[in-house]
């Protein structure tokens, strides 16, 4: 595979030869690599612990959490690339668009975040990722991945182009976040974004194979995260309890109470394109780790993913059926949107990703916090600002 890939590079590389010495086009330094610190303590939330559940509180958590930006040399190459060869760049995408680094999970953490976004490939044999082939190919300097070798899932953007990572391995993510819930007990429930990576890259990049997430896969990532977090899970089995299937207890029920979450984590699947096979054996996701997120009026449905708020009316009515729903605030790095920003927080979305979480802004100075509330406060669709202001001294910490 990979010599063939070397054979098919030749013509590219000949292009290439008069920007491959990308020191004359270095691009912008990555966005967030340099912000201030924010707050080191938690910050409080407005909220009655014995009477809030978990769906009535907003959070505000990274998109991408794990994510480090490419190499100047990579950025360079990739901006290069798109002048030259249009077809393939379009379909990797604006290179701009990936320059941006986020802090350690454990800072984010600390930060007061308590919601994370992890892409996952499957590594059964390990090593899959250690050696990123752009960077062989074109002899270009700057780090390169560690912690790559053994077998396992794997955390990281888009293979041999976007590799680097705060934290290589889902396991190693999972054990930096349960280091620090050991530290602070009793914190906010944490929600975590997995999105499956299994696609190829266009050619002629398409030079690491990449593991389908078929059922084994899906079972792997089930245990792995059970074998870092399985006392602290709130599981779809969990929210279902008696129920016939988790829509029933929601609607019969609701959610787990604040109270009832602390010092645990929740997990929930991004891709739509997975929830049949995730279902498959696991009626309404029993003996299952994660939730699925489109399931909307099914069985199943607890949380939906919308990416885009829009005008935020069609979360708002999602919110107030009972769901959980993740929207982003932003998602482009060099025009953040104050406007996409201000809808999903008005929305009820109570799961908001940014790429300028608190501690971190955009060179225009944008950046996504609730104010006095950094990272979490009480949803504005469907609690009471009376409740909220009325319990503000309820919490003691975050």
């Amino acid at each position: 595979m990979r010599q063939r890939f070397a054979r098919r590079w030749v013509g590219v590389l000949a292009a290439f030869s008069a920007v491959v010495v990308l020191g004359a086009c270095s691009p912008t330094p990555p966005l967030n690599a340099d912000t201030p610190q924010g707050p080191t303590t938690p910050p409080q939330l407005p909220i009655d612990e014995s009477t809030i559940r978990l769906n009535q509180i907003q959070m505000i958590g990274s998109h991408n959490s794990y994510h480090m930006a490419p190499s100047e040399q990579i950025l360079g190459l990739l901006g290069s690339l798109s002048s030259l060869v249009p077809d393939i760049a379009s379909e990797l995408g604006d290179p701009a668009l990936l320059n941006y680094t986020h802090p350690p999970i454990t800072t984010q953490l600390q930060r007061g975040l308590r919601t994370f976004e992890l892409d996952v490939f499957a590594d059964n044999q390990g090593g899959r990722f250690s050696s990123p082939l752009l960077p062989e190919i074109f002899n270009l300097a700057g780090p390169r991945p560690t912690g790559m070798d053994q077998p396992g899932m794997k955390v990281l953007h888009i293979q041999d182009l976007d590799f680097m990572s705060r934290c290589p391995t889902l396991i190693g993510c999972l054990q930096e976040m349960k280091s620090w819930s050991d530290s602070n007990p009793g914190h906010l429930p944490v929600i975590i974004n997995i999105e499956l990576k299994d696609d190829p890259l266009p050619e002629p990049f398409d030079a690491t194979p990449i593991e389908p997430f078929g059922q084994a896969n899906l079972d792997r990532l089930d245990a792995e995260i059970r074998s870092v977090l399985a006392d602290r899970l709130i599981t779809p089995d969990d929210v279902r309890g008696d129920s016939v299937d988790l829509r029933s207890a929601l609607t019969e029920h609701g959610w787990p109470t604040l109270a009832e979450s602390r010092g645990r984590f929740l997990f929930f699947m991004d891709n739509a394109n997975k929830r049949d096979l995730y279902l498959q054996d696991h009626p309404s996701l029993a003996g299952r780790v994660m939730f699925t997120s489109s399931g909307e009026g099914q069985p199943d449905g607890a949380i939906l993913k919308v990416n885009d708020p829009g005008d935020g009316s069609m979360i708002r009515s999602l919110v107030e059926q009972g769901y959980i729903v993740r929207t982003r605030a932003d998602d482009d790095v060099t025009r953040p949107s104050v406007t996409q920003r201000d809808t999903a927080f008005a929305s009820g979305a109570q799961v908001i990703h940014s790429d300028f979480p608190q501690g971190q802004a955009a060179a225009n100075g944008y950046t996504v916090t609730f104010g006095t509330s950094p990272a979490a406060r009480c949803n504005p669709v469907n609690t009471t600002p009376t409740l909220c202001s009325a319990v503000a001294a309820a919490l003691s910490r975050g």
